[in-house]
């Protein structure tokens, strides 16, 4: 298998069956395709090398064991990799901190040019800050909150003193308009 440029889905596919067989080789394949953006990532949302190098850790042993729920109809290989470390380092920083929002930490660790998983990372990541583009501020401000702080809707409604079922309907409604206008762009 090839270790350069973007995966494609039957490249995902085939690394994913040999995740679910055992191979070491689909491991190593796997970090190194992903594992520099999932650290920067952990950089990002932790602040700390050591926390960053845990937090990859973790991800990578979740993949693994948790290789049979990946799903290519549902998204990239890269984007549930990311999904996975943006949950472990929300969940971390709750259990640690007991803090419900975490802070965004600006890295000075970002390489200059991308290595081939985050390029695909990179692409996923302009394409969503096009969708976002097509939200008003108080959408884009909503879902920041709720993705990158972690609050809960609950957490939202009771900060802004607005209903909690107004506060679900306002993200939901923000979803799906980022979900059409990823479907718009891709239809192009």
């Amino acid at each position: 298998m090839q270790t350069e440029g973007p995966l494609l889905p039957r490249e995902e596919q085939q690394l994913m069956e040999q995740l679910l067989a055992g191979s070491d080789d689909a491991v190593r394949t796997l970090y190194a395709r992903f594992g520099r953006p999932v650290y920067t990532l952990g950089m990002r949302l932790l602040g700390t090398r050591e926390a960053a190098e845990e937090l990859t850790q973790d991800v990578f042993l979740t993949a693994w064991r948790k290789a049979a729920r990946f799903d290519a109809a549902r998204g990239r290989l890269s984007t549930w990799l990311m999904t996975i470390a943006h949950n472990l380092a929300v969940d971390r920083l709750r259990r640690e901190t007991g803090v419900s929002r975490p802070t965004l930490v600006l890295v000075d660790e970002v390489p200059d040019a991308p290595s081939a998983g985050e390029e695909d990372v990179l692409m996923e990541r302009d394409a969503a800050l096009r969708a976002l583009s097509s939200l008003t501020e108080a959408e884009r401000r909503l879902l920041g909150r709720a993705y990158f702080r972690g609050l809960t809707a609950r957490e939202i409604a009771e900060a802004d003193g607005i209903p909690l079922g107004t506060v679900k309907t306002r993200l939901r409604a923000a979803l799906i308009k980022v979900r059409r206008a990823n479907e718009d762009k891709g239809q192009q």
